[in-house]
């Protein structure tokens, strides 16, 4: 997401800030996986919870940071602290991001990043997963993702102190271009000097052919797996249990999964880009607004 050549995006910037870890939760898990009726899966061997929010309603949003800033992609975008909450949507918890029209040239939404932070150790593997739903309201009626223009939800992790020095990994960036369809993808990005992206778009892969996004009531499952063995690195993104893309140091050149350190999980729903070309803002149709609903975001971890 952070993205900063995006396309032909060319701002460079830098944000620093003091990594912190917390304390990991140790919840055996043996055979099932599940992700509140959404999907299930089983693993083929013994998962450690490491971490865990169902956004349960009355619950806060502590193990998170809610960013306020301008979106380093979009100057149309400003994200505030006040817009993150915890909603009851389709009979469960969740996270809620919507977005605001404030005047011709500005939308308020939101982005949160998780306290908790983690990368593989040599012959272990993590599971990040989390159910998201992408829709639109037009004054009290629904529409889909679909019918807007200029949306751009993303749900990643990176360490962005010496980005991208420390690699980022995006596992759903969604952009909706109605009437044209809307497009989804995972990309990587890193580089061996502060704020220079050297693998461009290289990594960027589009979902499946056959991803629906109003498909299942709107609910998908996002998971990244990512594992080292033997000292090799593997990055994969799934959705719905497909496999989105399968990336190792040879998938890109100038890749090094290797120099991929401690990750923060993020949540953001960006609007526009300082790209005219890629998404116009002459164009951009939310309706009265567009949310990103998130539920059930699990770590977990097992040795290989």
């Amino acid at each position: 997401m952070k993205k900063l050549n995006m396309i032909t995006l060319m701002l460079t910037c830098v944000l620093g800030f003091s990594s912190c870890v917390e304390n990991s939760e140790t919840e055996k898990m043996t055979d099932n996986i599940s992700t509140n009726g959404s999907t299930s899966k089983v693993a083929g061997a013994p998962w450690i919870k490491q971490f865990e929010d169902t956004f349960n309603v009355g619950s806060s949003l502590s193990k998170w940071t809610k960013v306020q800033r301008t979106d380093y992609n979009s100057r149309y975008c400003d994200y505030n602290s006040s817009v993150p909450s915890i909603q009851s949507r389709d009979g469960r918890g969740c996270l809620e991001i919507k977005t605001t029209k404030l005047s011709a040239t500005k939308y308020q939404s939101g982005f949160i990043k998780s306290v908790y932070q983690y990368k593989p150790e040599n012959n272990t593997e993590y599971m990040l997963s989390a159910n998201i739903k992408l829709l639109a309201m037009d004054g009290a009626n629904y529409r889909s993702f679909t019918d807007t223009y200029g949306a751009w939800p993303a749900f990643w992790t990176v360490q962005e102190n010496g980005w991208p020095t420390h690699g980022e990994i995006d596992i759903m960036e969604g952009y909706s271009f109605a009437p044209n369809a809307s497009r989804f993808t995972s990309n990587l990005f890193y580089g061996t000097a502060v704020g220079a992206n050297q693998l461009g778009n290289a990594a960027e892969r589009q979902y499946p052919g056959g991803f629906n996004i109003n498909g299942n009531n709107g609910w998908h499952l996002y998971e990244c797996f990512w594992r080292m063995k033997d000292n090799v690195v593997t990055v994969t993104i799934k959705v719905d249990n497909t496999t989105v893309s399968t990336y190792t140091n040879s998938s890109v050149s100038n890749l090094n999964l290797n120099k991929f350190e401690n990750h923060n999980i993020i949540f953001n729903l960006n609007v526009g880009s300082n790209d005219s070309n890629f998404i116009n803002p002459n164009k951009i149709n939310l309706f009265t607004t567009v949310m990103m609903w998130v539920d059930d975001v699990t770590v977990y971890k097992k040795p290989i």
